[in-house]
C-alpha cells in the first residue's frame, strides 16, 4: 500500500493514462488503418497482374454485376457500339508527369445494354486553363478495347468550361445526368492506345509494395513499447526508493548503535567505563548474577543515549519552535 500511494501522484496518474490512451489509439486506429491500406494495395497489385496476364474478353463476360467493376478493375474488355461525340465531359485537376491535363470522357452506346462512359485519354491544359482543340470521336459502329475502371469516390461537381461540362471525379451517374444519358453507375472504361477515338492513353499505376505494411508494424510496436516503458520507469522508481529507504534505515541504526555503545554527544562511556553513567562507581556485573534492576537501568540508559544522539543529529524540537517564533516576531517588528 505504501508503494501504491507513492504512485498516486498527478504526474504518475497522467503518465499512466497517456500511455494507455496512446496504446489504444495505436492498436485500434493507426495500425489497422495502415494495414488496411497495405491490403488494398496488395489487392490492386493482384488485379494489375491479372489484367496483364489475361487476354481481352467481351465486357459482359468480364463484368457480370456491379461488384465486378471493383473486383476486376484494370481487366481488358472488348465492346462493340458507337460513340456519342456530342455527349462529352472533361475531367479537370489532373496531372501526368507534372503537367496539368484534361481527361476526355465520352459516352459510348454499345450494341447491347445501357450506355457507358469511356475515358478516351488526356489532352494538355492550354494557357489560362483553356481547353485546346482535340480530335473528335469517329462516327459509325466500331469495336474498342478498354480497361475496366470503378467509379471514383467524391462529388463530381459539374462546372461549365469553354462550353463543356467539367468534373473533379469520374462519377457516371452525375455525368450521365449532366449529359442527358442513363449511364451504368458502377463503373466506366478507360481506352487503351491505338483504338478508334483514342487520345493520349491515360497511364495505369505500376506494381509497388508501398510503406503501409511497415508503418502498420511500427504502430503496433509503438503500442507495445508505450506500456512497457511505463512499467520499466515504475520498476526503476520502486528500486530507487527502496535503496533510499534502506540507506536511511542503515544510517539511523548506525547512529543508534554508536550512541548505545558510548559514543553519544555528552561523552558518556556507557558500560564501557567504570560506571553506568561514566562515573567512578563500580561497573555492573554481567552474567548470571545481574539483577532485574540492573537490566532496567541498562535499558533506560540505552534509551537515553539514543535520544541524545537523535537530538544531536536533528536538533531539539522545542528549540526549533522557539527559533521560528523569534523569526516571526522579528518580521512583525520590522
Amino acid at each position: 500500500m505504501r508503494i501504491l500511494r507513492r504512485f498516486l501522484t498527478p504526474g504518475w496518474v497522467i503518465g499512466v493514462l497517456a500511455a494507455i490512451l496512446f496504446a489504444w489509439v495505436c492498436f485500434a486506429f493507426l495500425a489497422p488503418w495502415q494495414l488496411a491500406k497495405s491490403d488494398d494495395l496488395d489487392a490492386r497489385n493482384a488485379r494489375l497482374v491479372e489484367s496483364v496476364e489475361a487476354e481481352p474478353a467481351p465486357l459482359d463476360e468480364v463484368v457480370r454485376g456491379p461488384q465486378d467493376y471493383a473486383e476486376r478493375e484494370w481487366r481488358l474488355a472488348t465492346l462493340d457500339g458507337r460513340w456519342e461525340p456530342d455527349s462529352e465531359a472533361l475531367l479537370r485537376l489532373r496531372s501526368v508527369d507534372g503537367e496539368l491535363v484534361y481527361h476526355v470522357l465520352t459516352v459510348f452506346d454499345p450494341v447491347d445494354g445501357p450506355d457507358l462512359l469511356v475515358n478516351r485519354g488526356y489532352i494538355r491544359v492550354g494557357e489560362n486553363n483553356a481547353v485546346p482543340d482535340y480530335p473528335a470521336a469517329p462516327d459509325g459502329e466500331i469495336g474498342i478495347t478498354a480497361r475496366v475502371r470503378v467509379t471514383e469516390p467524391g462529388q463530381a461537381e459539374p462546372v461549365e468550361l469553354d462550353g463543356r461540362p467539367t468534373v473533379r471525379v469520374v462519377d457516371p451517374a452525375v455525368i450521365g445526368d449532366t449529359l442527358g444519358h442513363d449511364l451504368r453507375p458502377a463503373g466506366y472504361l478507360q481506352l487503351t492506345g491505338d483504338q478508334p477515338g483514342s487520345l493520349t492513353p491515360a497511364p495505369i499505376p505500376g506494381i509497388e509494395n508501398g510503406p503501409h505494411l511497415s508503418y502498420g508494424l511500427q504502430w503496433l510496436a509503438f503500442g507495445v513499447l508505450a506500456p512497457a516503458a511505463l512499467i520499466y520507469f515504475a520498476w526503476a522508481e520502486i528500486r530507487a526508493r527502496r535503496r533510499d529507504d534502506d540507506a536511511g534505515l542503515a544510517d539511523r541504526t548506525a547512529d543508534a548503535g554508536d550512541a548505545a555503545s558510548g559514543g553519544g554527544p555528552d561523552g558518556d562511556a556507557g558500560y564501557a567505563g567504570s560506571g553506568v553513567d561514566g562515573g567512578d562507581g563500580p561497573a555492573p556485573r554481567s552474567g548470571v548474577g545481574v539483577s532485574a534492576a540492573d537490566d532496567e537501568a541498562r535499558a533506560d540508559d540505552e534509551v537515553s543515549a539514543r535520544e541524545r544522539a537523535m537530538r544531536a543529529r536533528y536538533g531539539d524540537r522545542d528549540a526549533a519552535e522557539q527559533r521560528r517564533a523569534f523569526r516571526r516576531a522579528d518580521r512583525l517588528r520590522s
